[in-house]
């Protein structure tokens, strides 16, 4: 496993890591539109003096600068997106997750999920990290104790999984991979392991694994998007 030692946070290397798993994204599922870049300067209405209420350093409001993100719709699978409107939203009044650092910053928080990149260490702790994930990562998590370096009031949540923060997001992408995330619709992703809306579709997300192995997933070099996402809309609606 990782020490914390060996791992070195980069701006350009996060942002890189992020633009990369929604590219990922978009090659299986997500609609090419719906990811917006930021032009070269970065975002210009996210400046230090705009973003102060935030309450993060200038290297946290650098980094929101520069990251892509996802626009129109309801993603009903929050997880698999960094949206504008959820990284500039304070955490949730009950969430008590202990003191946080103004170096470090809330990448997604929902009733299911909560990120905490850390821009001193370099690595994103998961809280509530789901069951499967935590004792069977197919990426190795730090080692660290955080006894042994959080300070006061932090050991809580830095008691969570964490990883580098290039391999988060490639630990992410091993779930669409695996197909324990399935995409339903370019909006909709379900956990086979989860419980967000699996009643409704019990039963259909072994034939939609079906589909999108039949259709040469995870090769991206054989995978057609629409052709499987059309495959799998038919497949549903037999069913539903």
């Amino acid at each position: 496993m990782p020490l914390l030692s060996e791992i070195q946070y980069s701006r350009e290397a996060t942002v890189a890591a992020v633009s990369a798993y929604f590219d990922f994204l978009a090659s299986m599922y997500l609609d090419d539109e719906a990811i917006l870049g930021p032009p070269n300067e970065g975002w210009p209405e996210m400046t230090p003096d705009r973003l102060r209420g935030l309450r993060k350093t200038d290297e946290v409001v650098m980094l929101l600068r520069h990251l892509p993100y996802l626009h129109g719709g309801e993603f009903d699978y929050c997880k698999n997106a960094i949206e504008m409107s959820t990284v500039m939203t304070e955490f949730r009044p009950d969430e008590d997750i202990g003191s946080v650092p103004s170096h470090v910053v809330g990448l997604i928080s929902t009733k299911q999920d909560l990120w905490l990149l850390d821009t001193e260490l370099g690595v994103v702790y998961w809280l509530d990290c789901p069951g499967w994930i935590k004792h069977h990562p197919t990426r190795e998590p730090i080692l660290d104790d955080p006894d042994d370096y959080a300070p006061e009031g932090e050991t809580g949540w830095r008691c969570e999984p964490a990883w580098a923060i290039a391999d988060f997001f490639e630990l992410l992408k091993d779930q669409f991979r695996r197909l324990s995330s399935i995409p339903i619709t370019p909006t909709l992703v379900l956990d086979l392991k989860g419980v967000k809306l699996r009643a409704r579709y019990e039963g259909a997300l072994p034939l939609v694994q079906a589909v999108y192995r039949e259709h040469g997933w995870p090769d991206l070099a054989r995978y057609r998007k629409d052709t499987c996402l059309e495959a799998v809309r038919r497949k549903l609606e037999e069913r539903y």
